[in-house]
């Protein structure tokens, strides 16, 4: 699929969900398995109810060939997320912690393994969506403290930022077309010093 050329210099979102899938997680094995030597990664000696730390792309090969239960991230449960919530109300200005690949995370283990989640999934669904959208809403007025060098955004995600990337950086562009088009006030007094002699 060919891209706008605006778009073309993020991530696109199956690329970011790529980038999510290396993230380790925690597996409850319900079979013992020899340790496996891949090209990217090492897979450790799995024993059966024992919990391991795996990449995400393994543990959902794993789960589909219902070789393990998928242990959620503690930031993935309706109480953890209803305080980031809250905490994004009672801070305007400031993101609360959340991890780099959130978003993609959550969408991926709704989708795929709901049955291992504590909470219900419409629940979760409901909380990540406010959760999305108040941040959406701080990012928006972040970007009135845009100027030409320097932008700052932190505690977003990086499907957060790419969501931005295109608009932040034409505005950036344009600004720095603009400061750079100004003449300096210095230069300004020079001119006239020269034309009185």
């Amino acid at each position: 699929m060919a891209m706008p050329t605006h778009l073309q210099g993020g991530l696109m979102p199956s690329e970011s969900n790529f980038l999510a899938e290396n993230e380790l997680i925690t597996i409850l094995p319900r079979y013992s398995m020899p340790k496996l030597e891949l090209i990217g990664t090492k897979i450790p000696a799995l024993r059966a109810m024992r919990r391991e730390q795996v990449p995400l792309w393994i543990a959902l090969i794993l789960k589909s060939q219902d070789k393990c239960n998928i242990v959620p991230p503690e930031w993935l449960s309706a109480t953890y997320l209803k305080s980031r919530y809250d905490a994004e109300l009672a801070q305007p200005h400031r993101f609360s912690a959340l991890p780099w690949h959130w978003l993609e995370t959550s969408k991926i283990l709704l989708a795929r393994a709901p049955d291992d989640l504590a909470d219900s999934t419409s629940q979760l669904k409901s909380i990540i969506q406010d959760l999305r959208e108040i941040r959406l809403v701080k990012s928006r007025k972040g970007l009135r403290e845009l100027n030409e060098s320097n932008i700052q955004l932190d505690g977003l995600s990086l499907l957060e930022i790419n969501e931005i990337r295109p608009f932040v950086l034409t505005v950036m562009n344009k600004l720095r077309q603009l400061h750079d088009a100004v003449v300096p006030e210095g230069d300004e007094i020079e001119e006239e010093d020269e034309d009185d002699e």
